[in-house]
């Protein structure tokens, strides 16, 4: 495959990747590099108009690169970011943001940044194991990188992983969570496995048979929030109640609110402080924990709730990476609420969703939680308001 050499990083691109500009013009994606490094790479992927490349050497570095603190960072694919100063990490993710609202045709109000603590700030994490040696797959690739450390894991969770993996000479995938209380719950999925010590949970679900516990609680400001070991739940464990209060206070007082994507309840449990609520989640499982602990969610996919409400005054929403579907769009302009209050992470479909509503709506307030340092991963928080 073609060297590209002297190549000059100009941008970082939403993915993680440094991009610079070939001399025919091509746009070069290359990552592991950061704005001002100038690099030699391979190019692996020729998309003609794009291409993708592998770095080789780093002929001069840029001054917002730095010595990883991770020894595995740089073979490692968990944190693209590892390599790039802290607060030229949070610079990236905001221009990232406002280069998606481009097109967003009202003025953008200044975006704020709620900066995180980068070492043991994840409570769940997923791990690969060959012959119980455990690690993370290299960047583009499928090679396991073995660790004995993950420096972004929280060191309690990522021993128990560790130690589990070993004493049962796991070959597969491991995914576990770990509570304020040091209750952990672990999902395998096992190619070899031959099971001795599983005490390192209090439940474990491997591959679809269960051990302990099934699920445990959350304490967050608002209340207890249910998780299972295959239900979503946000990671980063010192945002967690700074990012559900914030979302929280941009809802005004003693409306009726709408809640869509609702999963388990973190934010419901908060919703339902500030007014009456109706709520909705299309997994059954998130659903029905939430239930339990008395959190007024539906089973139903949110095109069809919305359908069904005639007028609300907060819609609030946090949907998947896909952001709201059409139907959820069409029948937010149909009820026309008073204020939406909306939680992404997924700056690409955000801005999308948000030029969808520009007609009517307008951004008031703007939140950036750096929920995973390190990575190109973004978490909004974002209110509109009816114009």
């Amino acid at each position: 495959m073609e060297i590209v050499n002297n190549l000059k990083i100009t941008d970082t691109a939403y993915g993680g990747a440094g991009v610079g500009r070939s001399g025919d013009g091509r746009v070069i994606f290359v990552q592991k590099t950061v704005e001002g490094d100038i690099v030699n790479a391979k190019i692996y992927e020729d998309k003609k108009s794009f291409a993708n490349a592998h770095l080789l050497e780093i002929v001069s570095p840029s001054d917002k690169r730095i010595i990883p603190e991770c020894s595995y960072a740089e073979k490692c694919g968990g944190c693209p970011f590892a390599h790039i100063d802290y607060k030229e990490q949070l610079g990236i993710k905001k221009r990232i943001i406002l280069n998606q609202l481009r097109k967003y045709k009202h003025s953008m109000i200044d975006i704020s940044i709620a900066e995180s603590l980068r070492e043991g700030y994840r409570l769940r994490a997923t791990a690969r194991s060959i012959e119980g040696s455990i690690g993370f797959y290299a960047q583009g690739s499928r090679d396991l990188i073995k660790a004995g450390r993950c420096r972004v894991i929280k060191e309690s969770l990522y021993e128990k992983m560790k130690k589990f993996a070993y004493d049962n000479h796991l070959t597969g995938e491991i995914y576990a969570i770990e509570n304020d209380e040091n209750i952990a719950l672990a999902n395998v999925i096992s190619e070899h496995i031959n099971i001795k010590n599983i005490s390192y949970f209090e439940g474990c679900n491997i591959n679809n048979k269960k051990y302990g516990i099934s699920q445990m609680n959350f304490n967050t400001f608002y209340g207890a929030v249910p998780v299972t070991y295959k239900s979503f739940f946000q990671a980063n464990r010192y945002l967690l109640d700074e990012f559900q209060k914030y979302a929280i206070s941009l809802v005004s007082d003693h409306m009726d609110i709408v809640e869509l994507y609702a999963g388990a309840g973190f934010f419901t449990c908060g919703l339902m402080q500030k007014g009456n609520v109706q709520a909705c989640e299309s997994d059954q499982v998130s659903s029905n924990l939430g239930r339990k602990l008395s959190y007024n969610i539906k089973t139903m996919d949110s095109g069809k709730f919305l359908q069904s409400i005639k007028k609300c005054d907060t819609l609030f929403l946090d949907p998947p990476r896909d952001g709201a579907d059409k139907v959820v769009i069409e029948n937010i302009k149909r009820i026309k609420p008073y204020e939406i209050i909306y939680v992404s992470c997924n700056p690409n479909t955000l801005a999308r969703d948000m030029i969808r509503l520009q007609e009517d709506y307008k951004v008031n307030e703007f939140k950036l939680f750096d929920m995973y340092p390190d990575t190109y991963h973004i978490e909004s928080v974002v209110k509109l308001k009816r114009i």
